[in-house]
C-alpha cells in the first residue's frame, strides 16, 4: 500500500479525504450475462404456458436457456405462425431482462437422424429463418449454441456436420447475429474445423466463436469432447488429448464465452479433488453453467471445501464457483489525493477481473461524486471493459473538481445500463463507497 500511495504522492494525513475499507463480498452477484442457468424447452409447434413458464424462473438467474425444437417441420419451412410464437418467446424473456442462451434443434431425445431434414438445403433454409428473428432479438441473445443439427444439437449423429457444411451454416448465423451475440460448438476440434485460416499460425485471434461443453468432468475426455492424440501427433483437424485441448479453450475463451454442463460420474470421481474441479474451471474460461442438469455433481461441490486460504476458506466449492462463473471485478485498492496547485483531486483504483472467465460486452466504469457546485457528478474510469481477461488487472484514473461527499465506483453495461456489481460489499444501487471527501486540509 504505501508503494502505491508514494507513486500517487499522496499522504496519510490530512488530505481531505477518508478512505472506505473495501471488504470482499462472498456473495452470488446477480451480474448480467454470467453465473448459473437452467434450461427451459419448447416445441415450436406448440403454444407455451406463459404464466406458468413465470412462475419456473429461477430469481437469481440473469441467464435463460432456451431450447427449441423444430423437428416438426423438418420437410419444409417454418410458417409464420411459428415464426411469431418463436418471437414470443424471445420477447418474453426480452422484457424479463435475461441474456439467453439459445440452442435451436430438431431433435432432444437423442434421434437426430430421424428428426433432422432430408436435404441440407432444407437446414439452410431454417438458418436463415432463425438468424433473421436471432437479428431482431440482438440484444437479448447472448450464445447460440450448436448449428441445428445433431443429438440434441450437440453436433453429433448427423450427416451434415463435414467441413464444408458447417462452415456454410456457420457462415449463415453470423450474417445476422448481433455484435455482441457469440455463437459456440460442441468440441474445440469443431472450432478448428471452422477456423482453417489459423492452422498455420496455430493461434487463436479475435473471434466471435466459444464452445459448449455438455461433458465436463464426465471422463478424462469430458465424455468424447476430447481426444487421446498429442497436438504434435493429431492434424489441425483433429482432437487433442486433455491437457493441451484445455489450454486450447484457455485461449478461446478469453475472446468469447464457453460454458456447458458438469456432469457426475461415479468412476471417475476418484480422480477430481476440490483444486482440480477449480483449475479445469479456469483453465475453459467457464462463464455459464446449467444448474439442473446434474445436480449429483453439485451437491459434491458443495461437500468439498474450498482449498485455499483467505476469505473463502471454510466455503464450499460451490459456493466459490457460483461467485466466479464469468466475470467478477474487484477493487482491490482506492486513493483520492487533493492537489493544491490545480485545486482537483486525483483518483487512483486499481481492478482486478478475479472470475474464471473475461467480460465480452461493451461497459464502463464510473467514478461517482458530488462536485464542488454540490451537483452529484460522474467520471468514466474504463469505457471499454470488453475484452477485460481473467486475472487482469487494470489501474484506473482521474481528476476530479469535487466537493464534500462520499466517493463512489459504479459500473453497468451500455446497451441497457444494467448494473455491474463488484465483488465488494456495495449499495443497493451496486455502488461500492471508496471513501469520503470532508475538505479538512
Amino acid at each position: 500500500m504505501h508503494d502505491w500511495m508514494v507513486a500517487f504522492g499522496i499522504r496519510k494525513k490530512g488530505i481531505g479525504f477518508q478512505a472506505a475499507e473495501l471488504t470482499e463480498s462472498v456473495s452470488e452477484l446477480s451480474n448480467p450475462a454470467r453465473g448459473w442457468y437452467q434450461i427451459h424447452t419448447f416445441a415450436a409447434e406448440q403454444e407455451p404456458d406463459f404464466e406458468e413458464l413465470r412462475w419456473c424462473l429461477h430469481p437469481k438467474d440473469t441467464l435463460a436457456f432456451l431450447l427449441i425444437d423444430i423437428g416438426h417441420f423438418r420437410d419444409r419451412d417454418l410458417e409464420q405462425e411459428v415464426l411469431d410464437r418463436i418471437r414470443r418467446i424471445f420477447s418474453f424473456f426480452s422484457e424479463r431482462s435475461y441474456d439467453c442462451i439459445v440452442r435451436i434443434v430438431y431433435d432432444h431425445e437423442g434421434k437426430a437422424l430421424l428428426r433432422e431434414p432430408s436435404f441440407f438445403s432444407q437446414v439452410k433454409s431454417h438458418l436463415e429463418q432463425i438468424g433473421r428473428l436471432m437479428e431482431q432479438f440482438a440484444d437479448t441473445v447472448f450464445v447460440f449454441q450448436g448449428l441445428l443439427v445433431g443429438n440434441w444439437g450437440e453436433m453429433h449423429s448427423s450427416k451434415f456436420l463435414s467441413e464444408a457444411q458447417m462452415g456454410q451454416m456457420a457462415e449463415i448465423l453470423r450474417r445476422y447475429k448481433g455484435e455482441e451475440t457469440y455463437l459456440a460448438v460442441r468440441r474445440p476440434v469443431y472450432w478448428r474445423m471452422l477456423h482453417e485460416e489459423q492452422k498455420e499460425t496455430e493461434q487463436v485471434t479475435a473471434d466471435d466463436m466459444g464452445i459448449f461443453d455438455d461433458g465436463i468432468l464426465g471422463s478424462e475426455s469430458h465424455l468424447g469432447t476430447f481426444g487421446t492424440q498429442s497436438r504434435k501427433c493429431a492434424s489441425w483437424n483433429s482432437p487433442w488429448e486433455r491437457t493441451e485441448e484445455l489450454s486450447f479453450e484457455t485461449e478461446i475463451g478469453r475472446l468469447a464465452p464457453n460454458g456447458g454442463e458438469a456432469v457426475y460420474s461415479r468412476d471417475y470421481l476418484q480422480e477430481l479433488t476440490p483444486e482440480t474441479v477449480l483449475d479445469i474451471l479456469g483453465k475453459m474460461q467457464v462463464t455459464y453453467l446449467n444448474r439442473a442438469h446434474d445436480t449429483r455433481i453439485l451437491e459434491v461441490w458443495k461437500e468439498w471445501k474450498y482449498p485455499g486460504a483467505g476469505l473463502w476458506k471454510g466455503k464450499s466449492i460451490y459456493d466459490y464457483v457460483s461467485a466466479h462463473l464469468g466475470y467478477r471485478f474487484l477493487i482491490r485498492k482506492a486513493c483520492v489525493s487533493f492537489k493544491r496547485k490545480d485545486h482537483v483531486y486525483f483518483a487512483g483504483i486499481e481492478v482486478e477481473n478475479t472470475g474464471f472467465a473475461g467480460y465480452y460486452q461493451e461497459a464502463e466504469i464510473c467514478l461517482e461524486y458530488t462536485d464542488n457546485s454540490g451537483v452529484y457528478s460522474s467520471e468514466v474510469l474504463d469505457p471499454r471493459m470488453k475484452g477485460w481477461k481473467s486475472k487482469e488487472r487494470r489501474r484506473l484514473a482521474c481528476t476530479i473538481e469535487a466537493g464534500d461527499g462520499g466517493v463512489y465506483l459504479t459500473a453497468r453495461r451500455k446497451k441497457d445500463g444494467a448494473v455491474i456489481r463488484f465483488g465488494n460489499e456495495s449499495d443497493e444501487q451496486g455502488r461500492v463507497l471508496l471513501g469520503e471527501i470532508t475538505g479538512l486540509l
